[in-house]
């Protein structure tokens, strides 16, 4: 994946404010995880190889490790030192970056579990969807349901402090959590103990920083004290905390306000990038980048393609002509033009000292609901012997429910069955007759035809996606009474019968298929192209 910054820059600006704050807080960078060519390599601050291209993916050092992921087809994530030796073994399907000195990783088929630095298991969250980063000791998570999904937190110790209860939360910053409500379509604030801090009154929020938070209300950004009083009214389209200053967006252009709202650097440049404490700021004039001092003036003549702010005061990341390399305070390149791309962490923590990997999702994929969506004997509580008149009753459908020009009916289509599965179920009938209409005749609707076949579609998606095999192999345990027909099945389609009914069972792209049907069908059944449920059309 190459991490353009023509794209990333403008994007990780809309992420600081859509996406968790997870400021790590400074971090002391001495090797950029780089790729010249397939894989990430680390490089020190002259661009030497520390350790060698070997990583699909790489993130900056904190406190001594690493999170990065193994290339190939079976590619893990894991934790490096700073000699490129593991420290936590790759084994995982995902993980995050370490926070409070704890990590979320993730096992094939597994929930999101906690670990320390040394690897070792502190607890798992069997019941949380998504974790995020631990922040002030406090994680959020997500539960959900086939209609809904909540947010809660949970401390370091596994214990659940705040029941899931919110539409969207932030991260804990200063004591206070911003949270939506779905109700009020607003976002306010809660305190650790999930008690409403600051009402709900807001378009967006973002976290508190020393005591202040950047909020949009009218879709203009201002700022609040830890009372949810305005300092700043809104008035800027887009506005960033940065140390203190505030780099904002007035007019479509880019300045610089004070915590008071008074403008310091004015609104000028067509974008810019935060000082970050730094004592110059990128900013953008045309179509290239240079870099300002704190009064607004040019201290480097734009020439870059992109540019970002200083690390450590030191070296900041450039591009020119598709290459990435790293300058000095003069301008002057330190580590020539040479990488083909970055590191989206070393990236994101260059721009807004945020990190990339700061949430897992469980990858457990719970598949009682679909096999309890499924009854082979009485499909939807209707039978073999049943007709059309049956199935109206029974599904409650209106006559029109039947395909006019078709024996295929799709009678319940994307029923939610669980967050991974959906459910279509059709009845293959020759529903309609002729009758005599004068000269001509025209199609009704019989309600004593029979039924042919039933037909189950589960579509899997989300972590069941790619799972059909096994899905579909659990289903068929379910058959009781039922023998495979060895004879009849081949590798693509499994047959099963007993005295009265037969099974087709066969897999058509990300979709599990179940006909049912009676022994008197079971020759037009197995006939090739006679029964073809549209997966495309649904």
């Amino acid at each position: 994946m190459n991490y353009k910054l023509t794209f990333y820059i403008v994007s990780a600006m809309l992420m600081a404010l859509t996406s968790c704050d997870v400021s790590s807080g400074k971090k002391n960078v001495n090797l950029f995880p780089v790729k010249s060519g397939k894989d990430y390599q680390y490089v020190d601050k002259e661009g030497k190889i520390i350790i060698n291209p070997q990583f699909e993916y790489a993130s900056l050092f904190n406190n001594g490790l690493a999170l990065v992921r193994t290339s190939g087809d079976e590619s893990k994530f894991g934790y490096i030192q700073e000699d490129g030796k593991y420290a936590i073994t790759p084994s995982y399907k995902s993980a995050t970056n370490f926070s409070d000195g704890l990590a979320w990783v993730v096992t094939e088929n597994g929930y999101p579990t906690a670990i320390n630095t040394k690897g070792e298991i502190k607890f798992t969250l069997q019941e949380a969807e998504e974790v995020r980063l631990f922040k002030e000791g406090f994680a959020a998570f997500s539960v959900s349901d086939s209609s809904e999904t909540k947010w809660g937190f949970v401390d370091k110790e596994g214990k659940i402090k705040i029941p899931p209860q919110f539409t969207q939360v932030r991260d804990f910053s200063n004591g206070k959590c911003a949270v939506y409500s779905s109700s009020d379509v607003k976002w306010g604030f809660i305190d650790k103990e999930g008690k409403i801090a600051i009402n709900y009154q807001f378009e967006f929020a973002n976290n508190f920083k020393s005591g202040k938070a950047i909020v949009y209300s009218g879709g203009k950004a201002g700022l609040i004290d830890e009372k949810g009083k305005y300092i700043i009214n809104p008035q800027f389209s887009t506005m960033n905390e940065d140390h203190g200053k505030y780099l904002i967006e007035l007019n479509q252009k880019w300045g610089w306000c004070d915590e008071n709202g008074k403008i310091v650097i004015n609104p000028q440049f067509t974008q810019a990038n935060p000082f970050l404490g730094n004592s110059l700021a990128p900013v953008q004039i045309g179509k290239s980048w240079g870099f300002i001092d704190k009064e607004g003036k040019i201290t480097i003549n734009p020439q870059f393609d992109n540019a970002l702010p200083y690390l450590d005061g030191k070296l900041a990341l450039v591009q020119t002509n598709n290459k990435y390399g790293f300058i000095d305070q003069e301008g002057k390149y330190v580590i020539n033009p040479q990488y083909d791309d970055i590191s989206l962490d070393l990236l994101m923590y260059s721009l807004n000292e945020t990190e990339v990997y700061n949430y897992a999702f469980t990858d457990y994929f719970n598949i009682t609901p679909i096999i309890s969506s499924v009854n082979v004997n009485t499909p939807k509580g209707l039978l073999m012997s049943n007709k059309i008149s049956d199935v109206i009753s029974k599904l409650s459908l209106p006559e029109n429910a039947f395909n006019l020009y078709s024996q295929e009916h799709l009678l319940i289509k994307n029923e939610r069955i669980s967050k991974d599965a959906t459910l279509n179920f059709y009845v293959i009938a020759n529903a309609y007759k002729e009758v005599p209409d004068g000269w001509y005749t025209r199609r009704i609707l019989n309600l004593d035809a029979a039924i042919e076949s039933y037909v189950y579609m589960i579509s899997l998606t989300g972590k069941g996606y790619g799972k059909e095999k096994e899905v579909k192999s659990e289903i068929e345990k379910t058959f009781k009474g039922y023998v495979k027909d060895e004879s009849q099945s081949t590798t693509e389609i499994n047959i099963f019968k007993n005295k009265t009914q037969k099974i087709q069972s066969y897999i058509n792209q990300s979709n599990i298929i179940l006909i049912i049907s009676n022994e008197l069908n079971y020759n037009t059944l197995n006939n090739p192209g006679t029964v073809q449920v549209d997966t495309a059309r649904y």
